[in-house]
C-alpha cells in the first residue's frame, strides 16, 4: 500500500484536509492517514474526510498526557512522528509511507518517487540546494544549521528492516529530546535526522527543485506557471511547503523576511490557489480553535515555565499523575503553586524562578526574611508578564504568601 500521513491539532483539520485531497487527486488508488494529537470537542467528525482518522492511543506512545506536557504543541507534535510511522508499517501494512507537514500541497504525481523508493529505505530533502546570500536577512546559512540539514516536513520510508531500525532509534531520542531549543542544539526531530545517512543504510537524499520548495529555498528556484503547471526551475513542482504562510497573502512566510511578492508574481497565483482550497476547507472556522493540551484541566494556561520544571524533574514527575489535573491534592498543579511547607512557604514555581535566575538573586539576596515583601510585589507584577503565568491563578497564591 502507498500512502501519506501527517499529524496535526484540531485547528489544523482544514491543512489536512487540503492535503489530503491533493494527494488523492494524484494518487487516487493512494491512502491519506491524520494523526489527531488533539481533542476533537465537537468540531472532528469521523465521517465524510477524505483521510482516515488515527488516534494518539493507536501508535503504542508510553505515557501519552505525561509527554504532551513535557512538550508543546510543536514539539509534541513532531516527537510522535516516528510512532505514527512505525504503527503504519506495522499494523496497517503502509509498504512505502510518506509523512507531509499539513501545510503542504501536492501538485503533481510522483511516481518517481515510489519507483525511487523501491531500492531506498529513506528519502530526505535538503532545505537548500545552494549557497544563500550572507546579507543578514533571514533565514540565513546560520538558520539552515540551527534548523538542521534536512526539512521534515517530508520524509518517504519504505518498509525495509532497515527503516524499522531508524524508527526506533528516532523514537527512542524524540521521547526525551525533541525539544524546540536551537540555541542548545535541538530543533524538534529535525537535527536528529542529520546524523541518519552516516547511522543507517539506503537513505537517498533527493535533490530535485520540485521537491520541497518553501521559503527557505525560493534564492535558488524559480517558481513558473506553464500549460497549466507549476515549475520549478524548469521541472514539474511536485509539492511546494507553505510553512509560515498567512491567510491575507499579507507575507510569503511570516518566518522570513528574505522575499517580497513582486519578485515572485507565478508564486503569488500558487498561493492563492491554497488560500482557496483552504478556504474551502473551512480554514476560517478552525483556524481559531484552541489546542485541548495548552490548559490545565481548569482552562488555565499552562506556561512554558511550567513544562520546563517538568521535564527537569524526569522520572520523578511519575508520583504527580495525570499533570494536567488541578484538584488532585499531591498533583502537579498543586506542587507548583501553593506554597510549599518549608521555611520560606513560597510556591514551588517561585522557588524555581529565582534559583534560575541570578539577576533576582542580586537585587533579592534574603527573599525569605527582610526582603520578603518587595521580593513578593516584584513578583506578583511580573512573573506573569515575563513566564505567561495567569494573573487569575498567579495573584491569589501571591496575596497568600504575602499573610505567611
Amino acid at each position: 500500500m502507498h500512502a501519506m500521513c501527517t499529524i496535526i491539532a484540531k485547528n489544523y483539520l482544514a491543512h489536512a484536509r487540503t492535503l489530503a485531497q491533493s494527494f488523492l487527486q494524484h494518487h487516487p488508488s493512494g491512502k491519506a492517514f491524520v494523526l489527531l494529537t488533539d481533542e476533537g470537542e465537537g468540531h472532528v467528525n469521523d465521517q465524510g474526510e477524505p483521510f482516515e482518522w488515527i488516534s494518539v492511543r493507536d501508535i503504542g506512545l508510553p505515557d501519552a498526557n505525561a509527554l504532551r506536557f513535557r512538550y508543546t504543541l510543536l514539539e509534541f507534535n513532531t516527537a510522535v512522528k516516528p510512532f505514527l510511522m512505525d504503527y503504519l508499517i506495522r499494523q496497517r501494512g503502509a509498504d512505502k509511507l510518506v509523512y507531509f507537514d499539513p501545510d503542504i500541497l501536492i501538485l503533481q504525481r510522483m511516481d518517481e518517487l515510489f519507483r525511487l523508493m523501491d531500492r531506498t529505505s529513506i528519502v530526505l530533502t535538503p532545505h537548500i540546494l545552494a549557497p544563500m546570500p550572507d546579507d543578514r536577512l533571514y533565514p540565513s546559512e546560520k538558520d539552515v544549521l540551527q534548523a538542521g540539514v534536512y526539512n521534515l516536513g517530508f520524509i518517504a520510508v519504505t518498509n525495509t528492516p532497515e527503516t524499522l531500525r531508524m524508527l526506533a532509534w528516532w523514537k527512542e531520542r524524540l521521547l526525551v529530546y525533541c525539544l524546540a531549543e536551537p540555541e542548545n542544539g535541538y530543533f524538534v526531530d529535525q537535527r536528529w535526522m542529520d546524523m541518519a545517512p552516516a547511522l543507517f543504510e539506503g537513505v537517498h537524499i533527493e535533490k530535485s527543485p520540485g521537491y520541497n520548495a518553501a521559503y527557505w529555498n525560493l534564492h535558488e528556484r524559480a517558481i513558473a506557471y506553464e500549460d497549466g503547471m507549476f515549475l520549478a526551475n524548469g521541472k514539474p513542482l511536485s509539492f511546494y511547503h507553505f510553512s509560515g504562510f498567512t491567510a491575507d497573502l499579507s507575507r510569503i512566510s511570516r518566518h522570513s523576511n528574505r522575499y517580497e511578492w513582486p519578485a515572485f508574481p507565478n508564486l503569488r497565483a500558487l498561493f492563492q490557489l491554497y488560500a482557496n482550497r483552504l478556504a474551502a476547507n473551512g480554514h476560517a472556522r478552525f483556524s481559531q480553535l484552541r489546542y485541548t493540551y495548552g490548559f490545565f484541566d481548569n482552562q488555565v494556561r499552562i506556561p512554558p515555565i511550567a513544562r520546563s520544571i517538568y521535564r527537569q524533574l524526569g522520572h520523578g514527575a511519575q508520583r504527580f499523575g495525570n499533570p494536567f489535573s488541578t484538584l488532585t491534592p499531591d498533583g502537579f498543579y498543586q506542587w507548583l503553586f501553593f506554597p510549599q511547607q518549608t521555611p520560606t512557604f513560597l510556591p514551588r514555581l517561585l522557588n524555581e524562578i529565582y534559583e534560575s535566575r541570578p539577576d533576582i538573586r542580586r537585587v533579592f539576596p534574603d527573599p525569605a526574611g527582610t526582603q520578603r515583601k518587595p521580593f513578593l510585589k516584584w513578583a506578583k507584577e511580573f512573573i506573569p508578564i515575563e513566564y505567561g503565568v495567569d494573573s487569575a491563578v498567579w495573584n491569589p497564591v501571591m496575596d497568600a504568601a504575602a499573610t505567611r
